[in-house]
């Protein structure tokens, strides 16, 4: 392959575009940022706070569907594409109703409708997730790279209009992004759309679940650290006091967006070669991939700690007490990703055993830690996101330690 072949290849644009609209994503918080004050971001936050706890419930449905999408059977795909639709629908229900409980919880001032709201937006973004993987799963990456940056080019221009309308138009922009995504690629490609069908749902959906319930467990264990906190703070300090993680999540999500669009691209053709009983190819792409991974972060890492206050002062001089926050959550974001290459693997040879044992000793180090914490000190917010880097460290050795004894 010549250089230009690499640099218009459809994976490599994926990379780029998949950049393009992270940076699109940083300029909608840059907006928001400016803007709005802690109480408001506050709402953001919680927002983003439910949508991604929202995509914790999907119980292995998206991955194991995934899974089955790319070995690209096509009377396979049609029967698992029904049963996920009649899967996300039956989830709405139980969490529009969920929805209640969870504004007992919070403190007075969050109507019910906004709560509402929010998990309307964490539906259907989960949902997108899924029609996402549907496209990777067949692998059409260019359809996938224009839906990418059209959905969050209208989200974009929506969220400018914060200047005159709010926040309204703020949650427009959030909501307007995965649902542009989906028609896009649902017009464009009609055979990925879902017919409802009831016809052997039970048996269709406790495989696509058995296929992925452990690999989504061991995420959503992860994930779980970040969502307990998250809660807490909610639950205990309030929404203002949770809008001063709002540029932490925004490092997350802006520095997390190669290294997931690099697994993605690495899952299917690792389980396809790992099939194919092709085991020097699959080491030979795990190395790649780790090497990609190391790099990266090395970079993000230097990047962060030399400009991240001269930036933040910069362009966000009342955010500045908030930067230690972002140096506190720097080593669980990269132990995390780094941990991806043998997760990919472990997936691969379904040992799924090996991954889990990694994820609960990660959360029960981050619940006995917590516990500590909030029992003997001052609860403070980069207590909670230093718990969730020692929490990470845990998670990342322990699957060190498998992987190289297997």
């Amino acid at each position: 392959m010549t250089f230009l072949d690499l640099i218009f290849n459809p994976k490599s644009k994926f990379i780029v575009i998949t950049f393009l609209v992270s940076v699109i994503g940083f300029f909608k918080s840059f907006i928001i940022l400016k803007i709005f004050d802690l109480e408001a971001l506050g709402l953001v936050t919680l927002s983003q706070t439910i949508v991604t706890s929202i995509s914790l419930l999907q119980l292995g449905v998206v991955t194991g569907g995934y899974r089955l999408f790319s070995y690209k059977k096509e009377f396979v795909l049609n029967g698992v594409n029904s049963a996920v639709l009649v899967f996300f629908i039956l989830l709405s229900i139980l969490l529009i109703i969920g929805g209640f409980f969870v504004k007992l919880l919070l403190k007075p001032g969050i109507d019910t409708l906004v709560i509402l709201f929010f998990i309307v937006i964490g539906i259907i973004s989960l949902y997108a997730n899924w029609v996402t993987c549907k496209l990777l799963g067949i692998k059409n990456i260019a359809l996938l790279n224009k839906a990418q940056l059209a959905s969050a080019i209208v989200s974009f221009i929506v969220t400018g209009f914060a200047f005159y309308f709010g926040l309204l138009a703020v949650f427009l922009g959030i909501i307007l992004q995965p649902i542009i995504l989906i028609l896009v690629i649902y017009i464009a490609v009609p055979s990925l759309r879902p017919v409802y069908n009831l016809k052997s749902f039970k048996k269709i959906i406790l495989k696509v679940i058995a296929l992925g319930f452990i690999p989504y467990l061991t995420t959503a264990l992860n994930y779980l650290n970040t969502q307990l906190g998250r809660w807490v703070i909610t639950i205990s300090l309030g929404t203002i006091f949770l809008g001063k993680t709002f540029l932490v999540t925004l490092f997350i999500s802006l520095v997390s967006v190669f290294p997931v669009a690099v697994s993605n691209l690495f899952f299917p053709s690792i389980i396809e070669k790992f099939e194919m009983n092709l085991k020097e190819e699959v080491i030979l792409s795990l190395k790649r991939q780790f090497l990609l991974l190391f790099i990266y972060f090395l970079g993000v890492t230097l990047f962060t700690l030399l400009l991240a206050k001269v930036l933040v002062s910069y362009f966000f001089p009342k955010h500045l007490d908030s930067v230690y926050l972002i140096y506190a959550i720097i080593p669980c974001v990269i132990l995390l990703n780094l941990s991806s290459p043998a997760i990919i693997f472990f997936n691969a040879a379904k040992k799924f055993k090996q991954i889990l044992v990694g994820s609960i000793v990660s959360v029960l180090s981050y619940i006995i830690l917590l516990m500590l914490y909030i029992a003997f000190f001052r609860t403070k917010i980069v207590g909670f996101l230093v718990i969730e880097s020692i929490a990470a460290s845990f998670f990342f050795y322990t699957i060190a330690i498998i992987f190289f004894t297997s």
